[in-house]
């Protein structure tokens, strides 16, 4: 099964975006992260710094002279616990929390060094800071617990999440729309072409398809030219062939029947006739030829119409073929009321003629024949009605089509009446429908203007 180039674009759109979001999202939550952190840092160690100016050195004997408001405002804290301790060069402790005197590393004076350490079941951010106390310095710690920096990180990773995932939603209805508009010149394309019949070569017009597009639809428009071409030199070769062929099948078919008329040998009789049949029978398909090829042409070059009545057609058709008609034993009966549409009047005798003469041939002696014009519902409507053998349900579609002779058609035809019809119903944008009628077996043919 071929894959969908839609699918495609979006795979590769997508598929790129689900690696980089997270890599994105990641780095957005460490560039938001970091800073926070530093500054949380920053802040405990300038707590240190301004602890170390209570620390007084007097030759080996150490003093931390801090007030108690000024501890109690440094451990002033809306969430976290403040926690201190100072300590001397050899360890011991000077003032603070003993919770904090933990073996730790020791620091030179004048540097930092933050730790995390488990203090009393919680966690706590620790800045150990070194102070010169004579030859070996002191050092104070300041710790605090970790809600502040928590809530930080919560709020980080939250918004984090929600901003990945928001251009994530936009990014993606973006894709979706701009490959649906992006593939939408494709879709028209295909749509022109699906919707068109199979005769019509006219050139693929889209006047705002893209550059990218634009060599396809040169290419199928000059298939179509040359499509076109052939169609024309094929008619064009079928139109004379069968004009060719008119004259002398005429000659033939008359002389035949003038051959049937004189006296002749009883033994000939068969012979001249089955001649005689087999003229006609040709003569009838070089006609049809001609008309196939005409039809052809004007279905390519949409022929001008005009306002036809069908009441008027009928009228032809009955001056046609009444005669005809009664000499072969059929009753053949006109209903005909006004029912104007725009047509090509020559045709439209051609569609008439092939009807009555295809009811004629197959629907035997003493059929009867009913030919109606009349509008219904805004539409003009031509019928013509037999109650011959009609054709079966299964075969009324193939019956259209050229060279198709149903199983149990009769006469000498060639498949090519019904096909006429349905060629001269689309050059009329019309619609036939092969049916059953009401009242009857038989075929009747209604063809919808």
């Amino acid at each position: 099964m071929a894959s969908s180039l839609k699918q495609q674009l979006l795979l590769w759109l997508l598929v790129p975006m689900l690696i980089i979001a997270p890599v994105a999202a990641a780095l957005q939550y460490w560039l938001v992260i970091s800073p926070a952190k530093q500054e949380f840092d920053h802040q405990l160690g300038d707590f240190a710094i301004a602890m170390a100016s209570f620390l007084k050195v007097e030759g080996n004997n150490f003093h931390f002279n801090m007030t108690d408001e000024t501890e109690h405002l440094l451990r002033t804290d809306q969430l976290d616990e403040e926690f201190f301790l100072v300590l001397t060069p050899d360890g011991k402790r000077l003032a603070g929390d003993t919770t904090l005197n933990t073996p730790e590393a020791k620091v030179a004076a004048g540097e930092m060094h933050y730790v995390d350490r488990k203090i009393n079941s919680r966690m706590v951010r620790m800045v150990l800071y070194g102070v010169a106390c004579g030859e070996n310095p002191c050092q104070i710690r300041m710790a605090e617990t970790q809600i502040k920096r928590n809530k930080v990180h919560f709020h980080a990773l939250t918004t984090t999440l929600l901003s990945i995932l928001l251009l994530g939603l936009t990014t993606t209805i973006v894709m979706l729309i701009a490959v649906k508009h992006g593939l939408k010149p494709l879709q028209d394309l295909r749509n022109q072409l699906a919707d068109r019949p199979l005769d019509d070569l006219k050139p693929v017009d889209l006047p705002h398809a893209p550059a990218e597009l634009q060599p396809l639809i040169n290419t199928l428009n000059q298939l179509f030219k040359r499509q076109a071409n052939a169609t024309l030199l094929q008619n064009s070769f079928l139109a004379d062939a069968a004009h060719q062929l008119r004259t002398p099948l005429t000659a033939l078919q008359t002389e035949s029947e003038l051959s049937l008329l004189e006296p002749h040998p009883e033994s000939l009789h068969p012979t001249l006739q089955r001649m005689h049949q087999s003229a006609c029978r040709a003569a009838k398909l070089a006609n049809q030829l001609l008309v196939i090829a005409r039809t052809d042409q004007d279905g390519q070059r949409n022929a001008g119409f005009s306002r036809i009545n069908l009441k008027d057609v009928g009228i032809d058709a009955a001056n046609e073929w009444s005669s005809r008609a009664y000499a072969a034993g059929v009753d053949l009966g006109f209903q005909l009321d006004t029912a104007y549409i725009n047509g090509q009047a020559i045709l439209l005798q051609e569609l008439v003629s092939n009807l009555i003469h295809n009811s004629i041939e197959h629907a035997g002696k003493n059929a009867q024949i009913t030919v109606k014009t009349y509008t219904s519902e805004s539409h003009s409507i031509l019928e013509v009605e037999d109650d011959g053998p009609g054709i079966e349900e299964h075969e009324r579609q193939k019956v259209l089509q050229r060279f198709f002779r149903g199983l149990h058609a009769k006469g000498f035809g060639s498949g090519l009446g019904l096909a006429i019809v349905n060629d001269i119903v689309r050059i009329h944008k019309a619609e036939i429908a092969l049916l059953t009628p009401d009242n009857s077996a038989g075929l009747l043919v209604r063809v919808t203007f």
